[in-house]
Parts: structure tokens; C-alpha cells; sequence
């Protein structure tokens, strides 16, 4: 093991979900070993692997290439070691699944909006608003979110949608352009006839659309239906709807039209990608 590399007690490889830290402040190693010590996902233990480098990380990451979160400062042995790891996580080790929460004392070192647009991370946290109950919860969801995508190995086009999910909507830079890169999406996902997307829920018509998902008086019934329910998958026959909430703004409605019910697999498909991009959107700034 390199110098400043450590690791708990391994409990067998297929046993456990390894959560990766890395930061070069050892009392970060403490807080976080404290604040996840209890963590079960699934029935399965944690175990948290610690680097205090980047260089270290690179090589715990070839050690243990089944590592499910990565929980990564930016500023160590150099200004951007954190996200040259980044790069080196998604292009080197070719890995699309690992989760990746960037963790921050420097907000200002590498600003959230960027750094979501030109990296491929799954959170941004700043260490100062991380307390122990959000570190928990943020982990558990990440990891939860590594297991169905473990499972979804296989299928290429889910992984490549929530794969670019991040980026793609934080880079869309107006609410039109938010629906745009959200119906475009869903189209990849390839499990839909029709989509549509309205950024005012009052509107007749959508502010984008790939097709016509089912007659207005449809739409109007099942998008009501998850305007009541956000971030909730509501059906009718083969129209499918769900509204996700934008801090400051009105919520976005999404109706969608099948060629004929969805399979309990692609139902659990989309209901990660309508996780996924739920919590993208609320981790945006309120202005866009």
C-alpha cells in the first residue's frame, strides 16, 4: 500500500460496498469514518477505503475497480488533483459507474456550475453545509444508485443517458433549453413514441416535444396526476407522466407515450433516470 493509503478491514469482496475517500486533511478521514460508520445498504456492509492524495486514490481505484462512491476533495497535492482524478476515473480506468460526490472547502476554487458541466460528477457538496445525517443519506442514495446501474450493465443506452445526465442539464442555461435537453433524454432512453415537456404547467403547449404522448385531454388528466406528486412516476395505460421541481421555479411536466405498457425492467429504468434527474435538478442554482 502506498504511503498515506489506508484501508479498513476488508470483509470480502462481493460482500460490501467500497466507498472511496479522498482529502489530504486526515481529521476529514475521522469525521467521515464516524458519520458512516453504521452505513447498510441492501443488507450489505460499507467499507471505506481512504487515500490522502490523488496519486494514492489512482492506485486504491486499481486495487478495487468494484469501488461504488468516491467521495473526492479538489485541492490536495496540487490545485486540481481532485478533478485531474476526475478525468482519470471516466477516460483512464473507463469506469461510468462509480459514483462521484465532490466534496469542497474552497467553493470558490472550483465553482459548482462548472465543475457539473465540465466534469463528469454525480454531486457537489461544500464541506460546510455536509453535515454527518446529509453525508449519510447522499452516500446511501449514491450507492443505491451503483447498484441498479450494476445490475443494468448490459444495457448500454441507459448507461450511456445517465452517464451524460449530469452535464447535459446543467449545461442547459435557460428553461427551454432545460426541456429541450430533458426530452432529448428520454428519446435515447428509447422506450417512447412520444415526449413532451412544459416549463409552465398552465400552458396548452409544451416547451418541447418529440411527437404527440396522447390526446390533451390525456396529457391534462395524468399531468395533474404528477403535478400532486413530484418526482413521481404516475401511468395511464401506455402515458406516462412525472413533474420535477426546480428551486425557485415553476415545476417541469413530463408526459410521455409508449407503443404499449412498459416492462417492469424499463419501469425501474425510468424510474432511475426520473431519480437521477431530480436530484440534478435541484442541486442547480435557483436563477437558470
Amino acid at each position: 500500500m502506498a504511503d498515506g493509503a489506508m484501508a479498513e478491514p476488508a470483509q470480502g469482496d462481493n460482500g460490501v460496498w467500497k466507498i472511496l475517500v479522498v482529502d489530504d486533511e486526515p481529521a476529514i478521514h475521522q469525521v467521515t469514518k464516524l458519520a458512516l460508520r453504521n452505513l447498510s445498504v441492501l443488507g450489505r456492509p460499507s467499507q471505506l477505503i481512504n487515500a490522502l492524495s490523488a496519486k494514492d486514490a489512482r492506485e486504491q481505484l486499481a486495487k478495487h475497480p468494484d469501488i461504488a462512491v468516491v467521495l473526492l476533495d479538489v485541492v490536495m497535492e496540487t490545485e486540481n488533483a481532485g478533478l485531474e482524478f476526475i478525468k482519470h476515473i471516466r477516460e483512464q480506468a473507463a469506469n461510468p459507474l462509480i459514483r462521484i460526490i465532490l466534496r469542497t472547502g474552497q467553493p470558490g476554487q472550483a465553482p459548482e456550475r462548472q465543475v457539473m458541466v465540465d466534469y463528469d460528477i454525480n454531486d457537489y457538496k461544500e464541506k460546510t453545509e455536509l453535515t454527518a445525517a446529509k453525508l449519510f443519506t447522499t452516500v446511501m442514495s449514491s450507492i443505491r444508485t451503483f447498484g441498479h446501474l450494476q445490475t443494468m450493465q448490459g444495457c448500454q443506452r441507459a448507461l450511456e443517458v445517465l452517464g451524460h445526465l449530469n452535464r447535459e442539464l446543467f449545461a442547459a442555461d435557460s428553461g427551454a433549453a432545460l426541456a429541450a435537453a430533458l426530452v432529448a433524454q428520454l428519446g435515447r432512453l428509447e422506450l417512447f413514441s412520444a415526449v413532451a415537456c412544459w416549463t409552465d404547467a398552465e400552458s396548452e403547449n409544451p416547451a418541447c416535444a418529440m411527437g404527440t404522448p396522447g390526446s390533451p385531454e390525456q396529457q391534462r388528466t395524468v399531468l395533474q396526476w404528477a403535478l400532486a406528486t413530484p418526482a413521481t412516476l404516475m401511468t395511464q395505460d401506455s402515458l406516462y407522466a412525472a413533474a420535477l421541481t426546480l428551486p425557485g421555479a415553476q415545476p417541469l411536466a413530463l408526459c410521455m407515450a409508449a407503443s404499449q405498457p412498459l416492462s417492469e425492467a424499463d419501469c425501474q429504468l425510468l424510474a432511475m433516470w426520473l431519480q437521477s434527474a431530480a436530484l440534478v435538478l435541484a442541486n442547480r442554482p435557483a436563477h437558470t
